[in-house]
């Protein structure tokens, strides 16, 4: 293995509009590249330590909250076409907002329950709108707090883009995945998460929400300007996606570290558990995960410009086809990716795995994700 190629490519990233990142490579659950390059602070020549500098993992959380529910799963506390509803009763009855035919909408009600599979799946209607009637308003009414389970009650009320099934939708599906597992536990979601990953594999860098006490380890968050064609540093240095201290968003509330959750992945990829150690899920759970959810008509409905080859499992993007996507990868290697620039691959046919993470919004995935994966495989012996 010679990993140069993939080093060259992050230097390169940094000449060209990334700040900073940090990656590492384990091959059948040992490390086999580490590497940073750039800045996490730029401004006072910080460097990336993917050890201790903290960063906003955003989607990379949906990996770790499916992956705590369905630990649930296997215990038999929920099974994947249980409608919402069992777990928080608002759902029983979801509205769509259909066209009228006349230039206008109507409000019509679904066409059958929003179920768990269609939750994990992103087939549920919801889409990422933070700012619905209904969901603002309990924003408003339950700030500073806003918990979770509440939230998600709240957002019952609002009408969904389209009837449970038609298509695909990136949205707060996986949100409403952590109020069910706090309804079924009784705990928060990072207390669960806690409780059944990051401690017994030892991540003591990871959780739901920053911790205020951690700020002072946080890559500033950067934004690239198009117009401008130039890095920016924004004055807003939170999470768009963390509503409240007591909400832990199961889509986008992770904080972590690259290690920490180069680890976490390097665990997937051996099947669930660390060789010859702790196991976190059963690898029939994670080959389930992997298995490609979609019909081909929402499968279409997937059209990001990264993910030509790849339809969608339980929570995870999942390599379809590997010609059409132009990679090397087998088919079933799956993971995700984050709105600051983290990119999770996990390949449990060749106990192999990737994370890397930079901290930046607007954060080129559709150049970086593609080419992360190929320069990874063809390092690879």
């Amino acid at each position: 293995m010679d990993f140069k190629k993939l080093s060259d490519f992050m230097d390169h990233l940094t000449g060209w509009r990334i700040p900073g990142c940090s990656c590492e490579v384990y091959l059948k659950g040992k490390p086999v590249f580490k590497y940073s390059s750039g800045y996490a602070d730029m401004e006072n020549k910080i460097k990336m330590d993917p050890e201790n500098t903290r960063m906003f993992m955003y989607s990379i959380s949906k990996i770790v909250t499916c992956v705590t529910a369905m630990t649930l799963w296997e215990e038999g506390k929920f099974v994947l076409d249980d409608p919402v509803s069992k777990f928080l009763p608002e759902w029983k009855e979801t509205f769509v907002r259909e066209s009228d035919g006349e230039g206008g909408e109507k409000i019509v009600p679904a066409s059958r329950e929003i179920t768990m599979r269609d939750l994990f799946a992103m087939t549920s209607g919801l889409d990422y709108n933070c700012e619905s009637p209904a969901l603002l308003e309990a924003r408003k009414a339950l700030s500073p707090h806003c918990p979770s389970v509440e939230l998600m009650r709240a957002l019952a009320k609002d009408p969904k883009v389209f009837h449970p099934g038609d298509r695909w939708c990136y949205g707060l599906s996986h949100d409403v995945i952590g109020a069910v597992v706090e309804v079924i536990t009784g705990k928060r979601l990072g207390q669960v998460a806690k409780e059944r990953i990051f401690d017994p594999l030892g991540l003591k860098k990871t959780a739901y929400g920053l911790d205020e006490r951690y700020r002072s380890e946080m890559a500033v968050q950067y934004a690239y300007s198009d117009e401008k064609g130039c890095i920016e540093r924004p004055d807003y240095q939170d999470n768009w996606a963390i509503f409240g201290d007591m909400y832990d968003s199961g889509g986008a509330g992770v904080v972590s570290t690259v290690s920490e959750m180069a680890y976490f992945m390097s665990v997937l990829s051996m099947g669930g558990a660390v060789p010859g150690g702790t196991r976190i899920i059963g690898r029939k759970t994670l080959e389930l995960m992997s298995l490609p959810m979609l019909t081909e008509a929402q499968e279409a409905t997937m059209d990001w410009s990264h993910l030509p080859g790849y339809s969608y499992g339980l929570g995870v993007r999942t390599m379809k086809d590997p010609a059409k996507g132009g990679s090397p990868s087998p088919v079933g290697e799956f993971g995700w990716t984050g709105a600051a620039g983290a990119f999770a691959l996990i390949d449990m046919e060749n106990g192999l795995s990737m994370f890397y993470a930079h901290h930046m919004l607007n954060n080129q995935e559709w150049y970086t994700a593609p080419r992360l994966r190929n320069v990874l495989y063809s390092c690879i012996d």
